[in-house]
């Protein structure tokens, strides 16, 4: 596969080449075979534990490496350029004897750059996943989905768990803004678990940025890009390997103070709107706060290079410049340079991305098919792409800000016009109406595609908080796609909480529930908005239904058992409090709610000890509240009462 990047192989030496001088090496009389590799791997770690193993390859710069499946037996290759082994590795003996995995190393010094190639066969019974961290590579086999749920015991949560072959869809981004902190809520089917976050340290001009993995996700609803302009800028969404990665860019000259976690209603992450003066902590366990390299930020995505500084024994020649030139002697002159990491995404989404990076139109035929998985650090854009060509046997032809993509064993003719009287510019319109076209006919409907248009404009009205105008785009949107129910719950919402018109809340509410019918947060927003219209039996039933899920919301708990408290059931809102309680631990507002329904029932006794645990329950308490139950608790312990 590697004798198909031979037309590169001029730029590659080079490039390779004066990385080699750049750190002081010295070439041997073979110019392809530097004495020194470009990336050396100084340990090779293995942990195996029982049907998992992990391989971790520790080198001394940033690796570039390609990765790819080979069947008949089923195993993975993953090549590693300008690679080689420390001394005291011994390449036999790479992981420990195990029933599932083997791993052979092959240097490839015929090809050009030369390959350290790492050759793992996997038992169908396993999967994998790879990840770089700055200059290492960790390589994870572990037993196939399916295998390991069958391995656990089934609990109250299986219900809620995703399914191998379900992944949790996620509906929506909502951004809460406020003086002190803006929250994001990335809603989903249910409540996500399964996510890795770490910080990215900003080069040259780029912001500090965090980002987030979710694993196990289908985002196909998710706007692939939003502003914020608090101080989150904006939240930027890609594919990375089974799921998603979203990226926060900070709005502030240091990276914001964060907070992310697990939420009924999917994850929440919570951005401080004061200036912080350095990192934020991190709380997830599995992030690393030393990973800062752009770790082809959103999966598939693309960022400006970063700005290096000239090692020590460079002779004083900058990294990047020696990039640059290697680059303009290949013909990659004054393109955007880019950093990408791929994992087995469709090769149609890649050029995609690579439309949207160049400006560039670009036409993929339609035999071209099949997934990619691929890294590249701080290299042109069409350099880029040239090697996924190659890797994949595509050509191109490119004319008039226009790229054609199709197999190697086809033709291509450009429409001969030039005898007519059409100029250029009536060529390249054509084109880009049939790329338009080509776009439609393969995503959807005019009526959803049109009913987008309006969904992004009531976004822009409610970001400027235009509650109506919002409002008159959303229902315009849905006539014309009126199946959506992410659009009539969000109707929902914003009737009930923004405007308060109960009925049109509870309209809304029930249109989305003949769509779908277990949707509890709509349950849930015709339950309050029937019980603000005094319709307590039909309420009843729906409070019922938004908390039928497994894990109820806080929210729906909690609204249930007021409106029971409210309508003379204490013994239900009792009940409502303690599974709140079991769930989502104690707070202020459940344990205040227990102590006044108590009091409502007469039982003084039962109140006191309730309101002697909240003041002993360390929670901070409004000064009127705490005021109150000192008060009440010292009146009760007077004799003579």
């Amino acid at each position: 596969m590697y004798q198909k990047l031979s037309t590169f192989q001029p730029t590659i030496f080079l490039l390779c080449f004066l990385l080699v001088l750049n750190i002081g090496s010295a070439c041997a009389e073979e110019p392809t075979s530097p004495t020194k590799p470009a990336y050396l791997i100084q340990e090779i770690r293995s942990n195996l534990q029982g049907d998992a193993l992990s391989i971790e390859i520790i080198g001394d710069s940033s690796p570039v490496y390609t990765m790819y499946d080979l069947f008949n037996p089923p195993r993975l290759i993953l090549d590693i350029a300008n690679a080689g082994l420390d001394k005291k590795i011994n390449p036999n003996q790479i992981i420990p004897d195990n029933s599932y995995a083997k791993v052979i190393t092959k240097p490839m010094t015929d090809q050009d750059p030369s390959i350290l190639r790492f050759e793992i066969t996997i038992k169908e019974s396993h999967t994998y996943s790879i990840d770089r961290e700055q200059n290492n590579l960790l390589l994870l086999i572990q037993p196939k989905t399916e295998t390991a749920q069958a391995a656990v015991p089934a609990t109250a949560t299986d219900a809620v768990a995703p399914s191998a072959t379900a992944p949790i869809k996620l509906h929506e981004v909502v951004i809460n803004k406020g003086p002190a902190q803006t929250k994001v809520l990335i809603l989903a089917d249910s409540p996500l678990t399964d996510f890795r976050h770490n910080i990215v340290v900003g080069k040259k001009d780029l912001p500090d940025m965090m980002f987030i993995d979710l694993n196990g996700v289908d985002g196909s609803e998710l706007v692939r890009e939003t502003e914020v302009g608090t101080a989150l800028s904006k939240i930027r969404i890609a594919p990375k390997g089974t799921g998603l990665r979203l990226l926060f860019e900070s709005g502030l000259p240091a990276l914001f103070a964060y907070t992310v976690t697990s939420d009924p209603q999917g994850l929440l992450v919570t951005i401080e709107e004061a200036k912080a003066d350095s990192p934020p902590e991190i709380t997830n366990a599995l992030a690393n706060p030393a990973d800062t390299a752009l770790d082809g930020i959103i999966g598939s995505t693309v960022t400006a290079t970063s700005k290096a500084t000239a090692p020590e024994n460079s002779g004083g020649k900058n990294t990047t410049t020696a990039r640059e030139d290697s680059f303009n002697f290949g013909g990659y002159k004054d393109t955007k340079r880019i950093s990408v990491d791929f994992f087995k995404i469709d090769l149609h989404n890649v050029f995609r991305l690579f439309r949207e990076i160049s400006g560039v139109n670009i036409i993929v035929d339609e035999s071209v098919k099949g997934s990619l998985t691929l890294a590249l650090n701080d290299v042109p854009w069409d350099f880029a792409l040239d090697i996924i060509l190659n890797l994949k046997d595509l050509r191109k032809e490119e004319r008039y800000n226009t790229i054609v993509i199709y197999p190697t064993n086809k033709e291509f003719f450009w429409p001969e016009r030039t005898e007519e009287n059409l100029s250029v510019e009536a060529d390249l319109e054509i084109v880009q109406q049939e790329t338009l076209i080509i776009e439609q006919s393969a995503a959807q409907s005019e009526e959803i595609i049109k009913s987008k248009e309006l969904i992004a404009k009531g976004r822009i009205e409610l970001k400027n908080e235009n509650i109506e105008k919002a409002i008159e785009y959303y229902e315009q949107a849905l006539k014309l796609d009126p199946k959506n129910a992410r659009l009539s719950n969000r109707l929902a919402s914003l009737y009930l909480v923004n405007l308060g018109i109960n009925a049109k809340a509870v309209y809304f509410a029930k249109e989305t529930l003949k769509i779908e019918p277990k949707n509890t947060q709509a349950a849930l927003y015709a339950a309050i908005g029937l019980a603000n219209m005094n319709q307590i039996g039909e309420a009843t039933d729906y409070f019922a239904q938004s908390i039928s899920d497994p894990i109820p919301s806080k929210e729906a708990l909690i609204s249930y058992a007021s409106f029971c408290e409210q309508n003379g059931q204490p013994d239900n809102a009792l009940k409502l409090i303690a599974r709140y309680n079991t769930i989502y631990g104690e707070s202020v507002e459940t344990m205040v709610s227990k102590a006044r329904i108590y009091d409502q029932m007469g039982q003084s006794r039962k109140a006191d000890e309730q309101y002697s645990a909240l003041l002993a329950s360390g929670y901070p308490l409004e000064p009127g509240l705490k005021q109150y139950i000192q008060s009440r608790l010292s009146s009760n312990q007077d004799p003579g009462i």
